[in-house]
């Protein structure tokens, strides 16, 4: 008997939820009173993508239950494109935070005793305008040993795993212009790149000569020959112009 009176109790506790719903046409008046439907939308939101067979079945359930199926969706899909943005943010962020974070890593590598930060770039911009010099490698270094003295650039470059058994810059135009620089200011640039990790620490670094870039990617193998203990500081070898 008692169970006969819960189920009735249940019944119509659903019964009024519904009707709330379908008086003031919200959406969260379903997703605190409608069980089923409830369930459906969020493993929709959870899983960050709303398949035809959900949008059926939330359409089937809202006409059994006589609420607003295009009210449901509409808000569904803005949740999810919310849910979308903010994750793309957050990895925007994050990839920012190694990027500075890597840079600080390689400047770190250079002894003050020999080595001066020159110049020590920023990616600063607003509504699509820079300055030049944000088009440059991220820094320029002074190697000083008593009186032998050169000046070189060093561009950071952190990457959570390899691209296809390599690196490759994001854009073409990003080591034309860095081959472009070299040319023009007749000193050597250098790609220091970071692989896995975070930025403050990677797990393998590669020192590259600016010059064994034929092209837009450079394979494994040629990362290899220019490894770099990850514990270790930076050499400059003046006569061969290599920074090690």
């Amino acid at each position: 008997m008692m169970g006969l009176i819960l189920m009735i109790v249940g019944v119509l506790a659903f019964t009024a939820g519904v009707v709330l719903y379908t008086k003031t046409n919200k959406v969260e008046e379903i997703i605190e009173n409608g069980n089923e439907l409830n369930k459906l939308i969020q493993m929709a939101i959870a899983d960050g993508v709303l398949t035809a067979n959900e949008r059926q079945l939330i359409q089937q359930l809202a006409e059994e239950k006589g609420v607003d199926y295009n009210e449901i969706i509409l808000d569904v899909e803005n949740q999810l494109t919310d849910l979308k943005s903010d994750s793309e943010t957050e990895l925007i962020d994050k990839n920012k935070k190694n990027g500075d974070d890597f840079e600080k890593y390689v400047v770190e590598k250079f002894s003050k005793k020999y080595f001066k930060v020159k110049e020590w770039r920023g990616d600063k911009f607003v509504n699509g305008r820079f300055a030049d010099t944000n088009m440059h490698p991220d820094l320029l270094m002074e190697f000083i040993l008593r009186e032998d003295t050169a000046i070189f650039s060093v561009e950071c470059k952190w990457r959570q795993s390899l691209f296809k058994n390599g690196f490759s810059f994001q854009k073409a135009e990003q080591l034309e212009r860095y081959k472009a620089f070299e040319g023009e200011q007749q000193h050597p640039v250098f790609i220091a790149i970071g692989i896995g990790g975070k930025g403050a620490l990677p797990e393998q670094l590669y020192i590259v000569p600016l010059k064994e870039f034929k092209k837009n990617f450079i394979h494994l193998n040629t990362l290899k020959e220019y490894e770099k203990k990850v514990g270790t500081q930076f050499f400059f070898n003046n006569e061969k112009k290599e920074l090690s």
